[in-house]
């Protein structure tokens, strides 16, 4: 009797995976594609000038890794702010893409003026 696989299914192929590594170096970081034994890689690294790199590493399970570097004397207060603004984006929704919806408000009406001058207030 054959046991059942408790291997991964790969969530990315390499079609996808070169797609993602494009998409990424049309953003400006470096890319590199590894296909090894253990699978596909993709690290991309953004090299901003004056200031270490950081880099994004996603695999074909779709496992993604972003590290980067906190300038020397950053106050704690300040690495733990910007840590929750990394989860918070990775873990909220997507914004739905497509145009924005279009807003119509009523115009806005002012009360009539008193003989002093003054609005009533609502």
């Amino acid at each position: 009797m054959t046991e059942p696989s408790t291997a991964a299914i790969a969530q990315y192929d390499a079609e996808r995976m070169r797609a993602i590594e494009a998409a990424l170096a049309a953003c400006g970081l470096t890319t590199h594609l590894t296909d090894s034994r253990a699978g596909l890689d993709l690290t991309a690294t953004l090299s901003p000038s004056g200031k270490r790199e950081a880099e994004i590493i996603i695999d074909e399970d779709g496992f993604v890794e972003l590290r980067y570097w906190n300038p020397p004397g950053t106050p704690p207060a300040e690495v733990t702010a910007t840590a929750l603004r990394v989860l918070k984006a990775v873990t909220s929704p997507a914004p739905q893409a497509g145009p924005a919806p279009r807003v119509t408000a009523a115009p806005a009406v002012r009360p009539p003026a008193t003989a002093a001058g003054h609005f009533w207030e609502a």
